[in-house]
């Protein structure tokens, strides 16, 4: 038991200093970030979309209701992307003399709402670091128990494997959460496709 200690809270500290870069790399933007891809809060409209200035309809796309609506439905990624092609398309058809208002309208509030879901994922995945690092302190503080119960003058046998126990079983709750986290980091990226491919399908149809 004592050897499985020793190995669970050396294969931790291994985890725990590879999430932390060492004091002499320059601090991250964000320590509670978890994720490898950089951060960035919200999304550039001007990096998506090829079409001309949005203007005034940045702000008042919910004042067009066919549009608006298009837009709250083709925001929810349950959607495929090439039915939501289809049905943009569709709806530039239908929209007539309106077509440029509508389109400009519908890309205004489809990126306004994506970029909305995007940042609240963003936020989540900020909450999940800073409890991750709250989690990492806590069980350094446990290896640091156990190890000060290793090497008492007498051992307490029961104490040892309580300890060893609540290192283990924490460090895979914190190694499972880290690897759930992986996939998660990849959203605001998927968020970000499904716009850029909304957009230049707008774009296309503009007459």
């Amino acid at each position: 038991m004592i050897r499985l200690a020793t190995r669970v809270a050396i294969a931790m500290l291994t985890l725990l200093c590879a999430a932390a870069p060492p004091d002499a790399s320059p601090p991250p933007l964000d320590p509670d970030w978890p994720c490898q891809q950089i951060k960035i809060d919200h999304m550039s409209l001007a990096t998506m979309w090829s079409g001309p200035p949005l203007g005034a309809l940045a702000d008042d796309w919910q004042k067009h209701p066919r549009a608006a609506a298009l837009a709250e439905r083709l925001a929810e990624r349950r959607v495929p992307v090439d039915q939501a092609q289809a049905e943009i398309k569709e709806f530039a058809a239908a929209a007539g003399d309106q077509r440029k208002t509508e389109l400009l309208a519908f890309t205004a509030g489809i990126f306004s709402l994506l970029d909305e879901e995007r940042n609240a994922v963003i936020q989540g995945l900020d909450r999940f670091g800073a409890r991750q690092k709250t989690y990492a302190t806590q069980i350094r503080a446990e290896i640091t128990d156990l190890h000060d119960a290793q090497d008492a003058p007498q051992p307490d046998q029961q104490k040892v494997e309580k300890l060893s126990q609540q290192v283990y079983w924490d460090t895979r709750v914190f190694k499972d959460r880290d690897g759930m986290i992986s996939y998660a980091c990849f959203v605001p990226d998927e968020i970000e496709h499904r716009m850029f491919q909304l957009a230049g399908t707008a774009a296309n149809l503009l007459p």
